[in-house]
């Protein structure tokens, strides 16, 4: 593994495809958001180049809509398994509306090699609430796999944001409290909310993937008390994360200091808090080799 000076806590699944065409799928409207940035250039070599070339490791998630869970899953694994020097980890989906959903995860986790649970209730039309759910969430919560659930708004025109609400990861908080939750995309338009949660619930973590730094800033985003609470009181619970191919990373890594994050809080968010996150669930050692890098560089990134 090269020396790094930045985890990426959420990848889409990559293989040698170079392109996708989603027209017609609940995907689509992406393409009006995000452009072909999205849809093009989406290659594991391409993921790999760019990896190297801004000194990232990262971790794949199995971001799952439609067809068959099981097929991503096999995705994920296979590139991990590849290319262990810059894909550190996988994480497993699952369809929790299936009679064998948790047998895919199971199977996911015990033949294929992948931790926790990749989540997606908005396309799913599916609440984390829902009863069918339970048994997937006490199987995490036993067995140390965390949790990885869309929050916030998506694009499909038939996938209510309501299901994204924090509210509904502060329940699931409180149902397993020792279930590790990662709400990814940070709950854009409740983003005060998914604050208040994170700050209710040290188990709970945050990432912004596919959201650029630079909205994230001024009076007029609704993003305004985040970098103010990375900066104190959930600094050690936001990943750095791109979800690529969403948001390439020169343009994330570009973006950064306009968050205008402490030195420690910087370094949290782009490396240490993974590590830690990653060493714990994974039994890595990302933790040691930082600060071994830190040590021959001065403490400098």
């Amino acid at each position: 593994m090269p020396l790094f000076a930045n985890i990426d806590f959420r990848i889409r699944p990559a293989d040698g495809v170079d392109r996708v065409d989603l027209i017609g799928t609940d995907s689509e409207p992406y393409t009006r958001v995000y452009g072909s940035g999205f849809t093009d250039d989406r290659s594991i070599e391409a993921l790999l180049r760019e990896l190297d070339e801004h000194s990232f490791v990262g971790v794949m998630q199995a971001e799952w809509e439609d067809d068959d869970p099981t097929s991503v899953n096999i995705r994920v694994a296979s590139a991990v398994r590849d290319h262990p020097e810059y894909l550190i980890a996988g994480v497993a989906t699952t369809d929790p509306r299936r009679e064998d959903g948790l047998d895919v995860l199971k199977h996911a986790h015990d033949f294929l090699g992948l931790k926790g649970w990749n989540f997606q209730p908005g396309f799913l039309k599916f609440s984390a609430l829902d009863e069918q759910c339970q048994g997937i969430f006490e199987y995490c919560e036993a067995n140390g796999h965390p949790v990885t659930i869309h929050t916030g708004i998506n694009f499909s025109r038939t996938g209510p944001i309501s299901f994204g609400h924090p509210s509904n990861i502060d329940a699931l908080a409180c149902r397993y409290p020792e279930l590790k939750i990662v709400c990814n995309h940070g709950a854009w338009p409740w983003v005060t909310e998914m604050l208040a949660v994170l700050w209710k619930h040290p188990q709970v973590y945050a990432d912004f993937g596919a959201i650029a730094p630079k909205r994230m800033v001024g009076p007029k985003g609704g993003w305004e008390p985040v970098a103010h609470w990375m900066n104190s009181m959930v600094s050690k619970q936001i990943l750095l994360a791109s979800d690529w191919p969403m948001m390439r990373y020169a343009r994330l890594i570009g973006e950064l200091p306009e968050l205008g994050l402490s030195a420690p809080a910087l370094e949290n968010y782009r490396r240490s808090n993974a590590a830690r996150f990653i060493d714990e669930v994974w039994g890595t050692n990302l933790v040691s080799r930082i600060e071994s890098s830190l040590g021959e560089t001065g403490g400098a990134l």
